[in-house]
């Protein structure tokens, strides 16, 4: 099967056949990127494919295209919903938790089975809160360590900065808005380990910490903490609904 994670910057994609990763594939959003993902895909021998995305509306066409012309009707997308795999969604509103944090998620519940905390740093960086019956408490979005808060805004273009709960608040957020974490006086650098701090003294004082993404070393750097890096979090969480 092919598993695709469909970001915010690049693709993330993996060919796995009997529990074992057999080929891997990541590319930009630059010209052209969905002829090199067509053309990794051609050559496997697997008929198919299950993906997460957070695309914007023409990206997502462009790799629907690309999808359908490879593997027909055999493809299937995972979205965020209010409870899978007994993890229960902490956001009010189910559908607005990134699919990516989502099967963040679900990865990490089947591999920490303890409290948790999952940190995906990457062109936006969130955390989010799991204890160990599946609860998720909510969490944080920041901008990602080379983000500026203009690019941060074009990422959540659909969201209204606006909006009365988007300000820095003591407790994890269970929506977007009051999610987002946007400090003009602050770097991400030194709010993700006073947020990390503080709400795992708060709510999960003996979680362990999870990390993805490509600053997950650069989080680590910044935690005087045991953490574990996975790399494809959100490949296994891909992976363990289409297992399911």
């Amino acid at each position: 099967m092919i598993l695709l994670d469909c970001g915010n910057s690049r693709i993330k994609a993996q060919w796995r056949r009997d529990g074992t990763v057999r080929a891997s594939f990541t590319t930009l959003y630059d010209t052209g990127w969905s002829a090199r993902l067509a053309a990794w895909l051609r050559p496997i021998d697997t008929h198919r494919a299950a993906y997460c995305s957070v695309l914007d509306p023409a990206r997502q066409a462009e790799l629907e295209t690309v999808l359908s012309e490879r593997f027909d009707a055999a493809v299937e997308r995972f979205v965020s919903v209010p409870e899978a795999l007994g993890v229960i969604n902490g956001y009010a509103d189910a559908s607005r938790l990134g699919d990516d944090r989502w099967m963040a998620l679900l990865a990490a519940a089947e591999i920490a089975a303890a409290d948790a905390i999952v940190i995906d740093a990457g062109s936006a960086i969130t955390l989010d809160l799991l204890r160990a019956d599946g609860r998720h408490l909510g969490g944080a979005i920041l901008p990602g360590f080379s983000t500026s808060p203009e690019r941060f805004r074009e990422i959540f273009a659909f969201i209204d900065f606006d909006h009365p709960d988007i300000a820095a608040v003591e407790a994890p957020g269970g929506s977007t808005e009051a999610a987002i974490q946007l400090d003009y006086a602050r770097s991400t650098l030194e709010r993700l380990p006073e947020l990390v701090n503080r709400w795992r003294n708060a709510y999960l004082p003996d979680a362990s910490l999870v990390l993805t993404g490509g600053d997950a070393e650069k989080v680590q750097r910044q935690l005087d903490l045991s953490t574990r890096q996975l790399p494809d979090l959100v490949l296994r969480g891909v992976d363990r609904m289409a297992r399911a």
